[in-house]
């Protein structure tokens, strides 16, 4: 996903929680199944959850300017929560519960 269209996707969405990951990353590729099933958890139902390859996309990665993969940004009302890069699934998990409060 581009800049212009993640941008979009940030003002037109509620509750948001973007996933910044490259193929390269073994933590990335680690969390990923958990971020699936967040994506799946019914008390998440209303967060709109964004996979964003910052290999493909060096435009959102010098936007956000990310160093560390996985990077996590959560948003609500087109305003941000949270912004960081992890390798812990509960801070994930911790995200996505603010994103859906």
């Amino acid at each position: 996903m581009n800049l212009p269209d993640l941008v979009q996707h940030i003002k037109s969405e509620p509750q948001l929680l973007i996933r910044f990951h490259a193929s390269w990353c073994g933590v990335c590729k680690l969390l990923a199944p958990h971020v699936a099933q967040l994506k799946e958890d019914s008390q998440f139902s209303n967060v709109t959850f964004v996979d964003v390859d910052v290999e493909e996309h060096m435009d959102v990665k010098k936007a956000f300017k990310i160093n560390d993969l996985p990077y996590f940004a959560g948003f609500k009302d087109g305003k941000l929560i949270e912004e960081f890069a992890t390798a812990k699934k509960d801070k994930v998990t911790e995200l996505a519960q603010a994103c859906a409060s």
